[in-house]
């Protein structure tokens, strides 16, 4: 049992010593400048111990650190702007003997006039008291450039609801498929099953420009032991979104996003939301918004509750979106240059653009290009013994020849026997 105990401990340390070992990867100059910038890889990220960079180094030929910094990423930065709500009209009841209602249709919102947008309109996010009632409520979303003539953008669901230990499951988010006019008008299926908001947020993206992300996906897996959905990321990544997508049917899963350190952590939860697809026969099925994340993860578990009826797994897919990062550094030191990952020093990870790009405005248009080759594995260095001091030596060789001598001493006198006495 020792030994069996003893061998696990060595494969455990030989595995944390193989995940630990470093790789570096050749830096190609593709267009020259001052100040160049470099783009991540997906193979960066398999190599690295964390999405901080904490163990990136940019090195030169004679194995000098090189220092870099994030480039900044103005595009990842989603403006927010709140909307005032107007309520509509109550619809008309259809049976003769129903009271009129009192409730809103919908809701009205003004984007202003397109001419003066800063930003493109992506979502909205709406906003409704804690103590609201659960509920769950399909809406038609509609716009127009004179309150006239609408035409529709889409169909959707909001949600708030609640987990059996209470915990809120809320699904707050409406997408603005297309570019959208000046008017919003969001109108219920059913106002007696919806929400009554108390605000709305725009959230926007810089007119002109794309999002400096990537989208990734993965078919589900066989549930695990728990009833989750285990998904490897590959590698470390900062996340900044993720969704469940399906092909077929009509469902709502209420579902913990958890991520866990290592393969034997426990899984912590990070965010908590519901994901659903409603069939709407021939036309589009309509399907939840992504769910914004900005975590670092390696490894992801969707924990739906036990016992949910669950569609078919190879129905599934889980589509997140990764920060595409880029890093700017000045070529500095001797070429070729390099990147390696995986290795934890002082000096490692990136520092402050100041501090690597002291005019950042003047060099922004004038930088240069590199990227990444192949990631090999470092080979590890054998440390070689420190010298002995002279003192140490001497000390061990008396000691060496006192138990020599003792030893000599101890056997003579076993050979003799014990002494005989006269009488």
């Amino acid at each position: 049992m020792r030994n069996k105990s003893l061998l696990e401990l060595l494969l455990l340390l030989a595995a944390t010593s193989a995940a630990a070992t470093p790789h570096r990867a050749p830096l190609q100059v593709t267009q020259p400048a001052p100040f160049l910038t470099l783009d991540a890889t997906a193979e960066a990220w398999q190599h690295s111990l964390g999405s901080d960079l904490h163990d990136w180094q940019l090195l030169d030929a004679q194995g000098r650190r090189v220092p870099f910094a994030l480039l900044p990423d103005e595009l990842l930065a989603t403006p927010e702007r709140e909307l005032k709500l107007a309520a509509l009209p109550p619809a008309p009841t259809t049976a003769a003997s129903a009271p009129p209602s009192r409730l809103p249709a919908g809701w009205l919102l003004d984007l202003g006039e397109p001419a003066q947008w800063l930003a493109e309109p992506r979502q909205l996010r709406l906003r409704w008291p804690a103590e609201a009632a659960p509920f769950r409520a399909g809406y038609r979303l509609e716009t127009s450039s004179d309150l006239q003539a609408w035409q529709t953008l889409g169909t959707g669901q909001l949600l708030g609801l609640r987990t059996t230990e209470g915990a809120p499951l809320a699904q707050p988010l409406v997408p603005l498929v297309g570019r959208p006019q000046r008017y919003l008008r969001l109108v219920w299926d059913d106002a007696t099953r919806a929400v009554q908001p108390e605000a709305a947020t725009l959230l926007a993206q810089p007119a002109g420009m794309a999002p400096q992300q990537q989208l990734r996906s993965a078919p589900l897996p066989a549930p695990d032991a728990e009833g989750g959905w285990v998904i490897p990321l590959g590698g470390p990544q900062p996340l900044l979104s993720l969704a469940l997508a399906g092909k077929q049917g009509t469902w709502v899963l209420p579902v913990q996003v958890q991520t866990r350190s290592g393969a034997k952590s426990p899984w912590q939860t990070v965010a908590r939301s519901v994901f659903y697809r409603v069939d709407r026969g021939a036309a589009p099925a309509d399907t939840a918004p992504s769910l914004p994340l900005n975590i670092g993860a390696s490894e992801l578990r969707l924990l739906p509750p036990r016992g949910t009826a669950l569609p078919p797994a190879d129905s599934l897919r889980l589509d997140w979106t990764v920060r595409v990062t880029h890093i700017v550094w000045a070529a500095q030191g001797e070429p070729p240059f390099s990147l390696q990952v995986g290795a934890v020093a002082a000096e490692a990870g990136p520092r402050s653009l100041a501090d690597v790009v002291p005019d950042w405005s003047r060099e922004q248009a004038r930088l240069g290009r590199a990227q990444l080759g192949a990631f090999t594995p470092e080979a590890t260095a054998v440390k070689e013994e420190p010298a002995v001091p002279p003192r140490r030596l001497l000390l061990w060789a008396v000691l060496g020849v006192g138990v020599v001598l003792l030893a000599a001493v101890t056997w003579r006198l076993w050979r003799q026997g014990p002494t005989q006495t006269s009488t």
